[in-house]
């Protein structure tokens, strides 16, 4: 099986139409994406919409847990300005597709969660530490994640003390196999809001067969999306930041 696996949408249209595209000319078979495909952006329903058109697997993120409950945990002013211009812009019955997400599934021999499985909604798994309390708690092979917005990858064989980091390549990029005789933790990065200082959208392909992962980078036009958010009446760091990848 080859999946196409994403996080982090963001509302970003312009981003997730660039990386759908991107993805079918791959051939992946199957779409996985890991929370937080509302919030920032202004495209909440199209970004569903896309992606569900294909038969995708959604996850709840924080985001899509902050839309149905209103209890904005850990946001930012930015954030919350956005949530409630989110919250009077998506129908009921998109939150009934929503309210119906998981927050963690399994797939082949690998879990899917946005955050971490400590806490699937709201864990940051940025540091060898969090990754090492994941390992240490939970049985799984390979677990991938969203929620940072910067792509990483942890992996840990059993006389390990700490999780190895596996970081991005300068272009952004990351390529490795997926050996059995370790466990691993990958982050898939963002499509929509990137934070390593790369503006272009983030995606994962996971090849079952041969157990290649490639995180793949791929430029949008984000002034588009920028120029949006200012024109939706968002705060104008959310435009900027997309532009610097921050």
């Amino acid at each position: 099986m080859l999946y196409g696996i994403l996080a982090d949408i963001h509302a970003n249209l312009e981003a997730a139409l660039v990386v759908k595209n991107f993805l079918q000319q791959m051939g992946v078979e199957k779409i996985l994406v890991l929370g937080d495909t509302v919030g920032y952006g202004v495209n909440p329903i199209e970004c569903i919409e896309l992606f569900e058109s294909n038969g995708t697997t959604f996850i709840k993120g924080n985001h899509e847990e902050a839309l149905l409950t209103g209890k904005y945990t850990g946001f930012n002013t930015e954030a919350r300005i956005s949530m409630n211009w989110t919250k009077k812009n998506v129908p009921e019955r998109y939150l009934q597709k929503i309210s119906s997400w998981k927050e963690t599934m399994e797939m082949d021999d690998f879990v899917i969660c946005h955050g971490g499985l400590n806490d699937p909604l709201y864990f940051y798994t940025n540091t060898r530490t969090k990754a090492k309390k994941m390992f240490d708690e939970f049985q799984f092979n390979y677990c991938f994640v969203g929620h940072t917005h910067f792509p990483m990858a942890f992996s840990l064989k059993k006389e390990e003390t700490l999780p190895a980091i596996i970081a991005e390549e300068a272009d952004g990029r990351i390529r490795l196999v997926i050996s059995t005789e370790k466990r691993f933790i990958l982050n898939v990065g963002s499509v929509g809001q990137p934070r390593d200082g790369n503006p272009e959208a983030c995606c994962a392909i996971y090849d079952t067969k041969s157990r290649i992962f490639e995180l793949h980078r791929i430029p949008y036009p984000v002034e588009v999306t920028s120029k949006k958010i200012i024109d939706a009446g968002l705060p104008s760091s959310l435009a900027a930041r997309i532009s610097r990848g921050l």
